[in-house]
């Protein structure tokens, strides 16, 4: 799982940081502090300029190693994907962090998430972010996680981490085969009781759904709620329209429609977060992939 470098510098190759340095023009060692690191970063990327035009300038092979790695939670180690997948020379927002090992640091993944185009090829790590502070809360008490994040962003990628952890067993299928359809077409209004506290807005989303879970008895619907759990499929509000009530779909995730190849999971990736030493902390801090362009 990505980490980010503010914080966790000494984890990382020498060579990896002098590249991401010279990269984005900046000076990060192990002498500045966390915050410091965190602050330089962010200032470089909010320099880079128009980001979907710089993207496009990738050589295909280069694009669809990028979607790869973006669709694997955003690292991948060699000798666990094909090297045409590896392809990240040219490509400054993936770090080598270590020989072999490669992700796309967390700052660079929230810097990503803003992006209007990950957005629209929904892309969870960009979705996430767009669920109500409610909605999010209500996710990770539903996968039954002790958390005691500080910020916001922190909220977001503990959402996500674990989401990486329960589509593992998924192997990138599902039952279902549409990739978005309305909420209503499940779950009539007034059909079901406890989706109609949704429809209603007397419940958050991931708490209509976790209690529905515990009741329902159809063996699709069910598995249907398991894929929105582990994000495989999240919602998206459509926009409202005069005089109607605004609607809600649910869409196929790009990493949620893509087998997770990687076979390591590191200790700390399903250790609880520990703010003096975290991977996660933002301050401390064989599948194919899919081959569509981020630009269809």
């Amino acid at each position: 799982m990505p980490f980010s470098i503010s914080g966790n510098i000494e984890k990382i190759s020498q060579e990896a940081i002098r590249k991401f340095s010279k990269n984005f023009g900046i000076i990060i060692s192990k002498g500045q502090l966390k915050k410091q690191q965190s602050l330089l970063i962010q200032k470089a990327l909010k320099g880079q300029k128009d980001l979907v035009s710089h993207l496009k300038s990738l050589s295909k092979p280069e694009l669809i190693s990028l979607v790869f790695i973006l669709s694997q939670f955003g690292d991948t180690r060699k000798g666990e994907v094909s090297s045409e997948y590896l392809l990240y020379e040219n490509i400054p927002y993936i770090l080598e962090w270590k020989p072999g090992s490669y992700m796309i640091p967390s700052e660079i993944l929230e810097f990503f998430s803003s992006e209007k185009v990950f957005r629209d090829q929904n892309y969870l790590f960009a979705l996430i972010p767009q669920l109500t502070i409610k909605e999010k809360k209500a996710w990770v008490k539903w996968m039954e996680i002790d958390y005691e994040g500080n910020t916001e962003w922190d909220l977001n990628h503990e959402i996500y981490r674990n989401c990486r952890l329960l589509q593992l067993p998924f192997r990138g299928r599902s039952l279902v085969q549409e990739k978005e359809f309305y909420l209503e077409q499940l779950w009539k209004p007034g059909s079901n009781w406890i989706v109609d506290w949704f429809y209603k807005g007397l419940t958050t989303f991931y708490y209509t759904m976790s209690e529905l879970y515990r009741v329902e008895k159809d063996p699709f619907l069910k598995h249907v709620i398991e894929n929105i759990r582990a994000g495989k499929l999240i919602p998206k509000k459509e926009p409202e329209k005069f005089r109607q009530k605004s609607k809600f779909k649910l869409v196929s995730t790009v990493e949620g429609n893509t087998e997770q190849v990687r076979q390591v999971i590191y200790q700390w990736e399903t250790e609880k977060e520990n703010e003096k030493n975290s991977l996660f902390s933002r301050q401390a801090g064989g599948g194919q992939a899919a081959e569509k362009g981020l630009f269809d």
